[in-house]
């Protein structure tokens, strides 16, 4: 069950990054604002994962518990970073790659 929730924590940190930089590098800056509501959420998600497992698990000694709570921990790290990471990203392609996108004509060039 724990690994599912690393597994998940990492799929999720690659989404949020994915899709913070997609929409940015397509839309421009301020749709990295979406992204925020994806990292919201996100956490939200794996805060309500957290107290569902921590109740699951009454009977497991103090150690595992402890070790639980730092996984969804380090979940949280791992979104809030990958957020982060979209960001330097954004910056980085903007200062250095220029993206040029040309459309065929359909009836070739006019003039």
């Amino acid at each position: 069950m724990i690994e599912f929730v690393i597994v998940l924590g990492l799929i999720g940190g690659w989404l949020l990054m994915a899709t913070t930089l997609f929409l940015m590098l397509a839309f421009g800056k301020v749709w990295g604002l979406i992204g925020v509501l994806f990292l919201v959420s996100f956490l939200v998600v794996n805060q309500k994962w957290k107290a569902r497992y921590m109740k699951a698990i009454v009977d497991a000694t103090p150690r595992a518990k402890e070790l639980a709570r730092h996984i969804f921990e380090m979940n949280e790290l791992i979104l809030l970073s990958s957020y982060l990471m979209s960001l330097v990203l954004y910056t980085l392609i903007q200062k250095y790659v220029e993206i040029v996108v040309k459309l065929p004509y359909p009836m070739g060039p006019v003039g």
